[in-house]
């Protein structure tokens, strides 16, 4: 009984930490290869990104552009997390802050929100 209670137990922690194992290089490169679609989706001005670092549907979104949207945001909410753990911050303020870096290298003719919270055009 007891072997087979610490066999479980293993099993556990291994899938615990195999799940935790994804690390950033993981996150960023699903990043990169969303990359390309995300900016067309900025472009047509179907995309924005507001001022929490995060992207919006602006208009005419499909369901294809709101589940790249939602992977798109939950893998940014991981790495700001990441980085407010490591910086002391909170992961709302890595998000803000990286939101403006973003607008500001963001191309021409792409939405951004400015910090008050109205949406510009590049």
């Amino acid at each position: 009984m007891k072997a087979r209670l610490l066999t479980i137990l293993a099993s556990l922690c291994l899938f615990a930490v195999t799940a935790l194992a994804e690390t950033t290089a993981d996150i960023r490169h699903r990043m990169e290869q969303r990359l390309p679609q995300i900016d067309a989706l900025k472009a047509s001005e179907v995309l924005g990104e507001n001022n929490r670092g995060f992207l919006e549907i602006r208009q005419n979104g499909t369901p294809a552009a709101g589940s790249l949207v939602s992977d798109e945001n939950r893998d940014r909410e991981a790495v700001y997390a990441e980085i407010g753990k490591q910086t002391g911050a909170s992961a709302d303020s890595v998000g803000r802050a990286r939101a403006k870096q973003i607008a500001a290298n963001s191309r021409g003719g792409v939405w951004v929100q400015s910090e008050q919270g109205v949406w510009v055009k590049k």
